[in-house]
């Protein structure tokens, strides 16, 4: 244990200040993984934050109670976000917004380097266009941002008062500082310590995990697993932490040497599954029957796979990995998985 700034319930009493909305159902479980905790020699937990309640759930509906949350003390009435095709993003945005009486406006990028998805309405994709989004496209070299603006200044035209959801902002770092106040609590009544919490991260769900880690002078190391190759991303992570540390007047300051991730298992480039990701599918659902992404969850877990191989996991380690969601969008990958699997679902065969 390291000093301790600031108490469990200063933490909630300074979250409970911010404007907010309720569309999760929390505190998500955190549940052993026996079978693959026995076959890997660590003891691994996960928490469920695929089961958060949004529209198949979701690490980003966190981020949106705290976003929209702002938008509506705000009084607006269209909230605009933009990110790939199969953004679970853009998806609980949408649902958000049909839930709460708002309109929604989705500029999706095309991933070119994966045919099926372009603009195939499966997946998260058809999902947006079930809840009523207003869908935009962009091509992969666009300024997705001045897209937005450019929806953002249609509505006004028409007498609307738009809400930009920037990437990143706040909003997901105060989400999972409450995901981490919950893991607190969750890992005193079940009587454990972790050391490692390890999930799929670009920027603002590891930022607040960071913050309750600190703020509460916890020895738990957290661990982004990139899902894309960027630039400054250390950096990046330490700026938007040390900035929702400053909005709930927290003296916690993160320095980018101390920001625990990796590039490492991203593989050729976003969106594109690894074999490495498609083992770690396989052997959550077919030991745990639990699902993971292609694009996200599969390769944090595939991380924590090749860990614990080497051997910087071992048995004396516990390891809480977040299952940040993403699942619709497996079956927008069907063609992709169907070529990995090979014969064995051509011929309805087990996975083995």
């Amino acid at each position: 244990m390291v000093e301790v700034v600031v108490s469990e319930a200063k933490l909630w009493e300074r979250l409970g200040k911010l404007p907010k909305v309720s569309l999760a159902t929390l505190p998500t479980p955190l549940e052993p993984l026996p079978r693959i905790s026995q076959l890997l020699g660590i003891q691994i937990f996960v928490k469920r934050d695929d089961l958060t309640g949004l529209a198949f759930g979701g690490n980003k509906t966190r981020h949106l109670e705290f976003g929209i949350g702002q938008a509506i003390s705000q009084g607006c009435d269209v909230i605009i976000n933009g990110a790939a095709v199969q953004s679970n993003y853009c998806r609980q945005t949408a649902a958000a917004c049909a839930k709460l009486g708002l309109k929604c406006a989705l500029v999706l990028r095309r991933l070119p380097q994966v045919e099926a998805l372009k603009v195939e309405p499966q997946g998260n994709l058809l999902l947006d266009y079930l809840f009523g989004a207003d869908v935009r496209f962009v091509e992969p070299d666009e300024d997705l941002e001045l897209a937005k603006e450019r929806v953002a200044d249609e509505y006004r035209n028409k007498g609307h008062k738009p809400f930009i959801i920037r990437h990143p902002d706040v909003s997901g770092g105060y989400g999972y500082l409450v995901c981490l106040l919950e893991l607190v609590e969750q890992c005193r009544q079940m009587g454990i310590e972790p050391t490692h919490i390890i999930h799929s991260s670009s920027t603002p769900t590891q930022a607040g995990l960071i913050i309750g880690v600190k703020a509460l002078g916890l020895d738990w190391k957290v661990i982004g697993i990139s899902p894309l190759k960027r630039e400054g991303v250390h950096q990046r992570i330490a700026e938007l932490t040390n900035l929702v540390a400053e909005s709930l007047d927290l003296p916690v300051k993160v320095m980018p040497e101390e920001v625990l991730f990796t590039m490492d298992f991203v593989g050729e480039d976003y969106g594109i599954p690894t074999p490495e990701g498609i083992e770690a599918m396989k052997m959550m659902a077919q030991l745990e029957g639990i699902v993971l992404d292609p694009a996200y969850t599969a390769k944090a877990f595939a991380a924590i796979i090749a860990m614990a191989k080497s051997r910087r996991l071992t048995e004396e380690h516990t390891v809480i990995f977040i299952h940040t969601g993403g699942t619709p969008a497996l079956f927008a990958y069907q063609p992709v998985l169907v070529e990995a699997f090979g014969a064995q679902l051509a011929l309805g065969l087990p996975c083995k």
